[in-house]
């Protein structure tokens, strides 16, 4: 029996032990030392030259660094700049090791609530001071998750001279709500073509998205069959198609579905006389969603340090550089800033584009999930599906046993 008691009692010791410590309740208001110089590590990724072809962003995100800090001489922030392709691996060997950045920039759109030592940042963050899709941007259950920075709408790529609009009509296309047989009349009348980018069913996502306001894992019913319905007339038509890829514009004819619109931001540097244009993607009701791709910065707590001022201090920096970021920076790219501040004009920008950009802060739904085990289902339901769509863009199945099979997938 007393062995018994012994083996019990050296489980419980290890699995306290390898179970890792857990944070102490945050305070969020803890007072900072005046006394204490308080480092704060934030990561940050270098963009590739098709989001940042002038290389604007570093030099931006290092001088606003500085001014804070400036600003709060108890309170050192410290960049580590990461590639690109490493910046999620980086994290992820970070988080194993129990020993995270205190701010991560997170171009992926993954706000990882689903880690202990993720703090929420409405800990300190006000929601009205977000537009609508910023408070979106990286909401779960209730709770702000990250300091949203900017957002981009996402939709049809195209080039403005397939589309024979003036500026005024261009801009009320931008402005207003259009349905599929609209888009198919469209194509028809222009002699254009709709090419579905639907590598890993990216097309078929941002349609779902502008139809319903809804992401993955969450399509079904009327709306879903409605959308496809309209696919299939336009397939059918031979006015679009899709090969399962990623696709460039190389003439005005082609009309790319499911274009992330910083792709745009290269293409503008290669293409002369803003020619490059982003259309939102029609609904299917009166409701009216525009698909967006989000930045945020995401904060971690730090085991080492003892006492919550430290979180606070990373908090107040997180802050300072995801509103300032999205307020100087979000024009460079092509962006709108999620914070609920007057908007810039974006006088560098063609007026439609500025115009998107508006009404993707207010009616934008986000595109991804917040957290890695939601990402991870995403991506399996992309890979799933983009099975389904390969058959259903060659003909092979309809609408109808597309939309039941996505159904079914989810």
């Amino acid at each position: 029996m007393a062995a018994k008691i012994m083996t019990l009692l050296l489980c419980v010791f290890l699995f306290v032990n390898c179970s890792g410590s857990q944070p102490e309740p945050i305070n969020p208001v803890a007072p900072l030392d005046p006394e204490l110089i308080y480092i704060v590590e934030y990561w940050d990724v270098e963009p590739p030259s098709a989001m940042d072809p002038q290389g604007l962003y570093r030099p931006g995100v290092e001088r606003l660094a500085k001014e804070f800090c400036g600003a709060n001489p108890g309170i050192d922030v410290r960049i580590r700049w990461l590639k690109w392709a490493e910046a999620e691996d980086e994290l992820t060997r970070a988080l194993r090791d129990g020993n995270p950045p205190d701010i991560f920039a997170d171009w992926q759109g993954i706000a990882r609530r689903d880690h202990v030592l993720q703090i929420p940042a409405d800990t300190w963050l006000k929601a009205e001071l977000l537009t609508e899709a910023g408070k979106r941007l990286a909401a779960h259950e209730g709770r702000i998750w990250a300091w949203p920075r900017w957002l981009w709408p996402t939709g049809l790529l195209t080039l403005g001279s397939g589309l024979d609009l003036s500026a005024e009509e261009l801009a009320q296309l931008v402005s207003s709500s259009w349905d599929w047989q609209q888009l198919g009349q469209r194509l028809q009348s222009q002699g254009l073509h709709l090419e579905a980018n639907d590598w890993e069913g990216e097309f078929t996502s941002q349609a779902m998205l502008a139809s319903t306001g809804c992401g993955w894992g969450r399509w079904g019913g009327q709306e879903l069959h409605q959308v496809l319905a309209g696919l299939e007339i336009l397939a059918q038509e031979g006015l679009a198609s899709g090969g399962g890829e990623y696709l460039k514009i190389t003439e005005g004819a082609v009309v790319i579905g499911g274009a992330a619109s910083a792709f745009m931001t290269w293409l503008a540097e290669e293409i002369p006389d803003d020619e490059v244009v982003l259309l939102p993607l029609p609904s299917v009701g009166p409701s009216r969603y525009l698909p967006i791709t989000g930045v945020s910065l995401v904060q971690f707590r730090q085991l080492r340090y003892k006492g919550d001022e430290h979180a606070r201090a990373a908090a107040l920096a997180a802050e300072f550089l995801a509103r300032e970021q999205g307020a100087q920076l979000a024009q460079q790219l092509r962006a709108a800033s999620a914070w609920n501040e007057p908007q810039q004009e974006w006088a560098a920008l063609p007026p439609w584009h500025g115009l998107l950009l508006r009404e993707a802060t207010e009616q934008g739904v986000p595109c991804r999930a917040v957290d890695m085990a939601g990402r991870r289902r995403e991506q399996e339901l992309r890979g799933q599906a983009a099975l389904l769509l390969a058959d259903f863009w060659a003909g092979r199945i309809t609408a109808q046993e597309l939309a039941r099979g996505i159904e079914d997938l989810q």
